[in-house]
């Protein structure tokens, strides 16, 4: 239907992104208006704020168009994700790790929204993970010192990013390369993180991975047995 639309109208154009653009920038400047978000900076960067706000918008707009113009979905949110860091932070932070955290956040939801729109681009989901995981991962560092900078909730989000294309996909018996890695990454990585808080029984974890991992290849293995009967 939508190629019979396009061929009657060369100016077809798909609104998806640009609605969510600009209902994401009202509300936004709403929460300002109201002093609900305090812009940071002088003039002078929030004048840079809202232009790269306007920027986004433009992008969104475009990327309407579909085919090759689709992936001007990913300077749209390069341009709403600087903007609001200008405005929410001030220019001087665009560089610090508060920035970054910043930066992260808005990526990961622009690779989210790609594949809400293309369901067939679901690749972008594994930047999505490590980007959303990125500042919590962050936030993980400072509230438990024993943990630090271990890579674990980065892992965790990559893991669920695995699952997600999983279970998100609709020709899954395609896809369970995805389920296994995705299964096998958390896994480890829950027993990564209780190994890290729970260092004093390191030797109970020691033997648990050594069982696991003469325990995984069986399960595996009988896993695919019954799928081969059932089929």
């Amino acid at each position: 239907m939508d190629e019979k639309i396009r061929q009657r109208n060369p100016f077809f154009w798909k609104t998806g992104f640009v609605g969510i653009a600009l209902i994401g920038s009202g509300i936004f400047f709403l929460l300002v208006n109201f002093r609900l978000i305090q812009i940071q900076g002088d003039p002078v960067t929030v004048i840079l704020g809202i232009l790269f706000f306007v920027a986004g918008i433009i992008f969104a707009f475009f990327q309407g168009g579909g085919r090759g113009l689709f992936w001007l979905i990913l300077p749209a949110g390069v341009s709403f994700t600087v903007g609001a860091i200008f405005l929410l932070l001030g220019m001087n932070e665009l560089f610090t790790l508060t920035g970054a955290c910043v930066a992260s956040a808005g990526l990961g939801a622009t690779f989210v929204l790609i594949f809400l729109l293309q369901k067939s681009q679901w690749w972008a989901l594994l930047p999505c993970g490590a980007l959303v995981g990125f500042p919590l991962w962050v936030l993980v560092a400072f509230v438990q010192p024993r943990i630090g900078f271990h890579p674990v909730i980065l892992l965790f989000f990559l893991g669920l990013a695995f699952l997600g294309i999983f279970f998100f996909s609709v020709q899954r018996q395609k896809m369970r390369f995805a389920l296994v890695t995705g299964s096998v990454v958390v896994a480890a990585d829950v027993l990564y993180y209780l190994f890290i808080a729970f260092y004093e029984f390191n030797l109970f974890w020691a033997i648990l991975l050594v069982a696991l991992g003469i325990l995984l290849p069986f399960l595996f293995f009988i896993y695919d047995r019954r799928s081969a009967r059932a089929g």
